[in-house]
């Protein structure tokens, strides 16, 4: 089992194969330190296929990093835990990887408790603030988003073939970002081990699938309805609205107090939803990234993200 360090649910060995074994590489990348028979420290990532201006290429999502309390000033300096990320490196990362014919173009996380060690012996780099963006559903006078006629909105379970044409509609304007297909969706949220996401597909008057939300009521700094992923053409904002409602109206039901997301402050959404009445709130994380490639204003410019991405919600 995985210590209980971080006010998060245990995480059993469901979790750990469905992180670790079943994820869309099939790949564990886990560096560990052991002593006396026994794991004291962990440095692992979540290997994920990515775009980067149309050509495929694969990050590490950074996660379950941790020493054992009894061991965090053992051996030289700088500790364990950056001799752990240091080995993750080496093995995973870069045209140098050790384990792989092409190692990952960067690895990211949300490294809050580690940052200053993180920056100091890793080299990490902040990639931006990940402010929020939040709708309060139950103030007086709220008025939801309005939702067009032409467009339905419906709750699905089997993901597979909506998302792959929803992502194939968008893939044009990913410029950087997670490869958001049938297959990672179904990993990432239907098949996860320990949370309920639900799925609502936007199609318009003839079927044809237009936009794709994830959404869950969970915490994010606040009690919410979260919007954790989003795969919607920018340009449509008729499927946009009509999903904005129908998550809205979700939240509404499960008696949450806000609908919220984040979104990069470059996107095109993130001052276009505070049109239709979503506020800005500060950022509880900061996006971290070790690049093996690309410099750090390139990501900035490009790095399409969501909260799914990560491993908070």
């Amino acid at each position: 089992m995985f210590p209980a360090q971080d006010g998060l649910a245990e995480r059993d060995l469901a979790y750990w194969r469905w992180q670790f074994e079943q994820n869309t590489l099939a790949r564990t990348e886990v560096a560990v330190a052991i002593a006396g028979g026994r794991v004291v420290g962990q440095y692992a990532a979540v290997p994920q296929r990515a775009l980067d201006e149309g050509g495929e290429i694969t990050t590490g999502l950074v996660v379950d990093a941790f020493v054992l309390p009894e061991y965090r000033r053992a051996g030289s300096r700088p500790g364990i835990i950056i001799h752990l990320a240091r080995d993750l490196h080496d093995c995973w990362c870069g045209p140098r990887a050790r384990l792989v014919d092409r190692g990952h173009s960067l690895l990211y996380g949300y490294p809050f408790p580690i940052w200053r060690i993180a920056q100091r012996h890793l080299a990490s780099e902040i990639v931006r603030d990940m402010d929020v963006l939040f709708s309060e559903i139950a103030v007086p006078g709220f008025v939801p988003v309005a939702s067009p006629n032409d467009v339905e909105v419906v709750e699905i379970d089997d993901v597979v073939a909506a998302a792959d044409a929803v992502w194939a509609s968008v893939v044009a304007e990913t410029r950087f970002g997670l490869v958001r297909d049938g297959r990672y969706l179904d990993w990432r949220y239907v098949r996860h081990p320990q949370k309920r996401y639900r799925v609502f597909l936007a199609r318009g008057a003839d079927g044809v699938p237009r936009g794709l939300a994830v959404y869950h009521q969970g915490r994010y700094t606040v009690d919410a309805g979260i919007v954790c992923d989003w795969i919607v053409p920018a340009a449509d904002e008729a499927a946009e609205n009509a999903l904005l409602a129908a998550l809205q109206a979700r939240a509404a039901e499960d008696g949450t107090p806000v609908l919220l997301s984040v979104f990069p402050q470059n996107d095109p959404r993130f001052l276009r939803w505070q049109r239709k009445g979503f506020l800005v709130g500060p950022p509880s994380h900061f996006l971290v990234m070790n690049t093996f490639g690309h410099h750090v204003r390139y990501l900035r410019d490009r790095w399409f993200f969501t909260l799914g991405d990560s491993d908070l919600v």
